[in-house]
């Protein structure tokens, strides 16, 4: 071959080579383009399709137990009790294992969800009596701001059904100054304005003690007078699924109250005899099936990613020897004490998507957290700013962000304080529980049959109990301090020697911390022990107060 062939052949490979190199690029470019183009055209839509939208404000749907204990679950170590709604909500979403009630009674206790404020500071506590009767003309003062209030201004629409218990009537017997609705809530449900208790039983009152303590409310109207208990729950549930049919376009709060499992002791016929824990398991079922329903709904509407139900009870247990107690598993006490098993709930957290599955929380918190966590989860913090809120957000808890090295110093050290009336009577601080008061009622023997509070028939009776749940009754003081290491004794059986140096060191820097706290705290007066008013009585048909407006 020659060598101008051979350069000929050369130069031709060399052009060949160079036209790939070129034709390459100019492909390469046009997918470049074409990709960019399609990225810009679709990134956004995609990306609205795999995330949840940020600015889109959270559902919010509270499920409230009464008096049901932490023991009452499976979840939380019942043997023999049903598989339920919240052992459902434990599996698909968070336990907590350290949540805490500041006071161990219905009013005090709920007032204190709602405001995020330790009650005292409503004057939502008492001495003589402790909770709200239908007599009462006090109740939960306006001036306070409500989760319902606060979301309501952030453009929620609020919604309750169930119990209430923070007062009825002020000035006469229909105004219903202290009901839902002068308390942020928009749609106001089926309500027990007080509880469900002994004398609505229809087997074991007479039916004029039933009529004037027993009745439902919608809005500001008795509805039925005295409860029909059978048809209650499902009520109860009926509405809460309308009202998220109505709502479900929009961002909403709801707050379903169960009156279960406050003595006495009902369930509907579907659920009678249906535990193996007798009538208790029976309404736990059957509050269970509820829970169940509310679920299944969000599901099926493709709300379930869009919204946090958090379910609780307000309080321990009641343990009164009558057979109808709840559980307060390993503790010790229940309902109208500040034993652990008297402030110690069973609290669980729901929404698939965003919290991980069948996971446990160990940290120390309170009912007082729940307030300021959905302000900060809605991201409508600033509309509590101006307010003294006691409780602390963990809402890192919910959807998993850091947490700032003040607001982990305040959840490691933060003190919670426990109530009777307007008494600290105990302490939770770090590891330790401190005791300045103990109820000395389950320190007594098991109460015998025909004892006001297991025969309790009419209202004589049952202003008789009351007086054994008073904290005047009921308390007693310790001197020295009782002290607990909580972690290692739950049962609070085996205190600290008060002559140890680590008792005297851990009582000291405790006392100081009461001191701070109570500092804090503005003298106001009892709305639970103003004198009752016989003519604030609610009824709908003087003077037999029997009616049934539903029907």
């Amino acid at each position: 071959m020659s060598r101008e062939v051979e350069g000929r052949g050369k130069r031709h490979g060399f052009h060949r080579i160079l036209l790939y190199i070129i034709c390459s690029g100019a492909v390469g470019a046009a997918i470049g383009c074409f990709a960019m183009w399609f990225g810009f055209r679709y990134s956004s839509d995609f990306l609205s399709k795999t995330r949840k939208s940020p600015t889109k404000k959270p559902n919010f749907v509270i499920l409230l137990a009464d008096d049901v204990g932490y023991g009452d679950f499976q979840v939380f170590g019942h043997p023999s009790q049903e598989w339920t709604g919240v052992d459902r909500m434990a599996k698909e979403g968070k336990r907590f294992t350290h949540f805490y009630s500041p006071v161990a009674v219905c009013s005090p206790s709920r007032a204190a969800i709602l405001t995020g404020r330790y009650p005292v500071r409503s004057g939502i506590f008492g001495n003589r009596g402790r909770v709200f009767s239908q007599t009462s003309p006090g109740g939960l003062p306006r001036s306070e701001v409500t989760i319902a209030e606060a979301l309501k201004k952030g453009g929620y629409t609020t919604g309750i059904g169930g119990k209430w218990h923070l007062g009825i009537n002020k000035d006469n017997n229909s105004d219903g100054y202290h009901l839902p609705m002068h308390h942020g809530f928009d749609v106001v449900n089926t309500i027990l304005p007080l509880s469900q208790h002994w004398l609505c039983n229809q087997h074991k009152s007479y039916f004029p003690a039933m009529s004037k303590s027993c009745f439902l409310y919608k809005n500001n109207d008795i509805i039925e007078q005295p409860i029909n208990l059978g048809s209650l729950t499902s009520r109860l549930l009926n509405e809460t699924v309308e009202f998220i049919n109505t709502y479900k376009d929009d961002s909403f709060f709801y707050l379903l109250s169960f009156p279960q499992a406050h003595s006495s002791l009902f369930a509907s016929r579907r659920f009678s005899g249906s535990s193996k824990r007798g009538p208790y398991g029976d309404s736990i079922n059957e509050m269970g099936w509820g829970i169940n329903e509310v679920l299944d709904h969000l599901v099926k509407l493709g709300l379930d990613s869009k919204t946090f139900v958090l379910f609780l009870s307000d309080h321990g247990p009641l343990q009164n020897g009558c057979g109808e107690e709840g559980s307060s598993g390993i503790f010790r006490g229940g309902k109208c004490s500040t034993w652990e098993g008297g402030v110690r709930v069973p609290v669980v957290a729901w929404w698939p998507g965003t919290m991980d599955a069948n996971t446990m929380n160990h940290d120390v918190a309170s009912t007082l957290d729940i307030f300021p966590t959905l302000m900060r989860l809605s991201n409508l913090s600033e509309h509590t700013e101006n307010l003294v809120i006691d409780g602390i957000s963990f809402e890192h808890e919910i959807i998993g962000n850091e947490l700032t090295s003040s607001e982990s110093s305040n959840t490691v050290d933060r003190p919670l304080f426990f109530y009777c009336g307007n008494t600290v009577t105990a302490v939770r601080y770090k590891n330790y529980k401190i005791h300045y008061h103990t109820s000395i009622a389950q320190d007594d023997p098991l109460v015998k049959d025909g004892m006001p509070r297991c025969d309790v028939r009419d209202v004589h009776h049952f202003k008789k109990y009351n007086m054994t749940i008073s904290c005047e009754k009921t308390y007693v003081k310790r001197d020295p301090p009782l002290l607990f290491d909580v972690e290692l004794d739950m049962r609070e059986h085996i205190f600290l020697d008060p002559t140890s140096q680590k008792y005297k060191k851990t009582v000291e820097e405790i006392n100081k911390l009461v001191k701070i706290h109570e500092t804090s705290i503005n003298d106001v007066e009892s709305e639970i022990d103003r004198p009752r008013i016989p003519d604030l009585q609610p009824c709908c048909h003087p003077p037999t107060c029997m009616c049934n407006f539903e029907e």
